[in-house]
Formats: structure tokens, C-alpha cells, sequence
């Protein structure tokens, strides 16, 4: 199967067999009457001039990442010093159209000691991780 593709990217080779130009190895196997991969093995094999493989089809381009629409990763801002809780920034999906904000991230005072911590979740998560939400106390050992 990766002899019948251009490269990486899974799209189809044009082949030319007989001097007729076709999109692809399967589209020629059909028009000619034999096997996919007759037409394969004769377009590599130089004792068959009459077959060549021209490579990728024309006009087709291989996706990066960043061009894809799906699967694209979330928009995170970097980590900023402590402001006192003043700044909160969004963290985007730009997988919805228009993006979509999945939650926003700053700095808060916990609930428990008033110190602040960054958190990932400024709307949701207001315990302490640190001090195990127990305020300024020591977490007990079991």
C-alpha cells in the first residue's frame, strides 16, 4: 500500500500506461483490465517502459497540523506573575466556530489560607492542593 501512495499524506499517484494519464495505480487497473497491484509491480519494473509512475497527483496538498479543523490543540496563555488576582484569561477551543472558551485561568486566593496560587480553573477549582484544604493546618497522615 505505500508503494500506491505518494508519500505520507495517503493520496493517490497518477500513473501513465501506454501514454493515457490516470489519477491513480486503481483507476488504470480498471481501465486496463489487470490487478492494482499488476499495475504497481509493472510501473516499478523497468523491463515495462509502457508503465510510469508519475507520482503525486497534482494538484493535491498534504494538511499540516495547523490547517487541519479538527483535533486542533486548546489556546493556553502562558503563566503571568502574581497581579493580585486582577487579570483572568480565556483558554480557547478552536475546534467550534467561532471558538469556544473552555475556562479561564489566573490567580485567586484560596479559600482556605487567602494565600495565591495559579489556577487553571478560576470559575471551578478554589481548594488548596498545598495544604490538602485544610487552611493553614498541617494534612494529618493516615
Amino acid at each position: 500500500m505505500a508503494a500506491s501512495t505518494g508519500g505520507t499524506n495517503g493520496q493517490p499517484v497518477a500513473v501513465e500506461v501506454g501514454g493515457v494519464r490516470y489519477p491513480s495505480a486503481r483507476s488504470a487497473a480498471a481501465a486496463v483490465g489487470i490487478g492494482y497491484s499488476a499495475v504497481t509491480a509493472r510501473c516499478h519494473d523497468p523491463r515495462n517502459p509502457n508503465y510510469r509512475w508519475l507520482g503525486a497527483t497534482p494538484g493535491r496538498r498534504e494538511l499540516r497540523p495547523e490547517d487541519r479543523r479538527i483535533a486542533r490543540a486548546l489556546v493556553e496563555p502562558a503563566r503571568w506573575p502574581c497581579d493580585g488576582g486582577r487579570r483572568r484569561a480565556e483558554v480557547l477551543d478552536l475546534n467550534e466556530g467561532p471558538p469556544k472558551v473552555v475556562r479561564r485561568i489566573g490567580w485567586l486566593r484560596r479559600m482556605c489560607c487567602a494565600r495565591f496560587t495559579f489556577s487553571d480553573d478560576v470559575v471551578r477549582v478554589r481548594m488548596c492542593e498545598e495544604c490538602g484544604g485544610l487552611g493553614s493546618a498541617p494534612a494529618k497522615d493516615a
